[in-house]
């Protein structure tokens, strides 16, 4: 990815993760190394899993995409026949396969027991922040005025 995309991408997930973690008391990745799948690479699969597929204009943006992406071009392809969930094929990514779809509004509700409504403003809020292309996620200013601030 491009200095500057890493940059500001760096600087949301910061404040989500620092949002998330005093709303939760908990981290929300938990990535892990092994002789399969890098550190690096487990964080970006579990990031696709919260997000979905990072689009290829981003994901082959940067200087080590070569390193974590192929260039396939697979979509995701969904296999929810074979799960008992949304799952599907990590599409880009060289040494991950099958990944389960878990959205942030799920993750608060399911794990840490957020009631329906302030899970959905909570991830509403956090969610702005984080869109794949910097032009359409939300801006500071933005962010100060969304709802579940004001609550």
């Amino acid at each position: 990815m491009s200095a500057y995309l890493i940059t500001h991408l760096s600087l949301y997930f910061l404040l989500f993760s620092q949002a998330f973690e005093l709303v939760t008391g908990d981290s929300l990745f938990h990535p892990k190394g092994s002789e399969a799948v890098s550190f690096e690479e487990d964080h970006i699969a579990q990031i696709i899993q919260l997000l979905g597929k990072i689009p290829s204009a981003i994901a082959f943006s940067g200087k080590y995409s070569a390193q974590y992406f192929n260039r396939r071009g697979k979509s995701p392809t969904l296999l929810s026949n074979l799960c008992n969930t949304v799952c599907f094929h990590s599409g880009d990514l060289r040494r991950v396969g099958l990944l389960r779809f878990w959205s942030l509004y799920d993750v608060l509700v399911e794990k840490y027991h957020f009631l329906l409504e302030e899970a959905f403003v909570f991830s509403d809020f956090l969610l702005h922040m984080l869109d794949y292309y910097p032009d359409r996620r939300s801006t500071a200013a933005q962010c100060l005025h969304h709802p579940w601030l004001s609550s």
